[in-house]
């Protein structure tokens, strides 16, 4: 007993007990795929955005091939995803995004944008072979990640949000607040592309 006549050991317990409950609630460790209602789909916000844009209009390094690209110029939609090499939820989408990339009947380009721009191309390309990731991995500029923040808001730059952007063929553009599985990704693109 404390010379407060609180038990410390109780207290520790419990104050034990909030702080996992809180991580695991942070971390997502507390869903139940097997309850899945409405609340829980991908549910995309379509976003107007000026087709001159910098983070439509700049030229990005893809890491892998050493190609330069600009999101704009894609004649397919295009899934854009924010991210750290060592963020667990954004490597939790890669997963996704690699079930997604193996389907033969979608045709869609992904592109990861990390949100360090210290990050050199060599460390994204091994980060991506580690796990025989395919698709293009790139560092956006500050300007392109201050035009990313500008039109989407500043979840564009957590990576704990892992937040995912949908560039249609159209010029419609939609934000997701959450991670897609491969199948829901599927289902929004055929839906609004």
């Amino acid at each position: 007993m404390t010379p407060t006549g609180r038990n410390a050991l109780d207290r520790r317990t419990v104050l034990g007990s909030i702080g996992t409950g809180s991580l695991a609630a942070l971390a997502g460790c507390g869903d139940d795929d097997d309850n899945e209602n409405d609340e829980s789909r991908v549910e995309p916000e379509a976003v107007d955005v000026d087709d001159s844009a910098t983070w439509l209009t700049t030229s990005v390094t893809d890491a892998l091939t050493g190609d330069e690209f600009v999101i704009g110029d894609f004649e397919q939609p295009v899934v854009i995803h924010r991210f750290t090499i060592g963020c667990a939820v954004c490597h939790s989408q890669h997963h996704e995004f690699d079930e997604f990339d193996s389907r033969t009947d979608v045709d869609a380009e992904i592109v990861d944008l990390t949100i360090d721009p210290r990050v050199s191309s060599d460390e994204l390309q091994s980060y991506a072979a580690e796990d025989g990731f395919e698709w293009r991995f790139g560092v956006s500029s500050e300007a392109m990640s201050g035009s990313l923040v500008s039109e989407f808001g500043q979840e564009m730059n957590s990576s704990t949000a892992s937040p995912i952007v949908v560039v249609c063929p159209s010029g419609e553009t939609y934000r997701f607040d959450k991670i897609a599985d491969a199948d829901e990704l599927e289902s929004v693109i055929d839906d609004v592309c």
